[in-house]
């Protein structure tokens, strides 16, 4: 039986937890909030420890791999803390922060020898819901859903590759999360962070926004019926996330959601000017989202398809 140490017992940490036990693997879980602790013992989990306990450091000793579910700005803070502390020389930590850059830049440039001897790699679930907390986990959330695996951030002073741990450090966290039925997917941390602007952060903006435009037309909030209809609930379902969250998160990438709203602005104009001519082709526009739409939802499925058991590279 395989141990594992979660730490940070939110919804992704405690649906990941859930699949580990009930493959076979003993769950050691950390987490801050005593309200949340209650709610794991009440899932079976007999060994849950405060953040702040120091004994929680005794588990570190033989478990096979320690995962951080913790906002991006607290992973660095964790990662120094359990370096002070004698574990496994084989164990591997990874973390579940939805950004890369910054997170992989302090641990690739960090001068503490310390940090070094980490075997840490960035891992990065495109799984999770509006939802939050333990009391929403669910079992599989994991299942068919990308992992981006980030092995190591840009150069450091040195102009030497970032250090990520024992040359089989990839293939080992990538093995781990296909037992959760995820499907990993090797990326350099600058390119996932883009993408996550395009593919995640930018979106959760924009669907803030087109909630805050109804301010515009108070007079809907008077009806006693539901106003909109499906495509509103649609587009924003995210803007119901955890606003301190995502305070994190887009502002650990700030720079690239800041290149996604400047496209995204350029277009609205393009698109604007157009309209107000009667000349936007609206039909176009939608043919061709749809086929973007079908492209990228096709390539999960042919992924799943054809490359079950490999790590794709790009």
């Amino acid at each position: 039986m395989k141990k594992y140490v979660v730490w940070g017992m939110g919804l992704l940490g405690t649906s990941l937890a859930l699949d580990l036990k009930k493959r076979g693997g003993y769950v050691v879980g950390v987490e801050k909030s005593l309200e949340n602790i209650e709610i794991l013992k009440g899932y079976g989990f007999d060994r849950i420890w405060q953040s702040d306990d120091e004994s929680l450091f005794d588990d570190l000793r033989d478990c096979a791999g320690i995962i951080i579910g913790t906002p991006v700005d607290q992973v660095f803070p964790i990662l120094e803390r359990i370096s002070r502390h004698e574990i496994s020389p084989a164990a591997w930590v990874t973390d579940m922060a939805s950004t890369k850059s910054e997170l992989m830049r302090q641990v690739s440039m960090s001068q503490d020898p310390m940090i070094g001897r980490l075997n840490f790699i960035g891992s990065h679930p495109m799984a999770g819901s509006d939802l939050n907390g333990p009391a929403h986990a669910r079992l599989d959330l994991f299942k068919d859903a990308t992992i981006y695996i980030t092995p190591q951030g840009p150069q450091d002073v040195h102009g030497k590759p970032a250090a990520s741990g024992n040359p089989g450090l990839k293939n080992e966290v990538a093995e781990f999360w296909k037992t959760v039925g995820a499907r990993p997917f090797e990326i350099s941390s600058e390119v996932h962070d883009k993408w996550a602007a395009y593919l995640s952060h930018g979106l959760h903006l924009v669907s803030c926004m087109v909630s805050h435009l109804l301010e515009e037309i108070p007079e809907v909030y008077d009806l006693q019926v539901s106003p909109a209809g499906g495509s509103f609930r649609d587009i924003t379902r995210v803007a119901g996330s955890n606003p301190r969250l995502w305070d994190g998160i887009i502002n650990s990438n700030a720079g690239e959601v800041t290149r996604y709203l400047e496209s995204l602005e350029k277009l609205i104009h393009e698109w604007k000017v157009l309209l107000a001519e009667k000349k936007l082709p609206v039909e176009d526009i939608f043919k061709k989202a749809g086929m973007i739409r079908s492209a990228i939802i096709k390539t999960e499925q042919n992924e799943i398809k054809n490359n079950p058991k490999n790590i794709k590279k790009i």
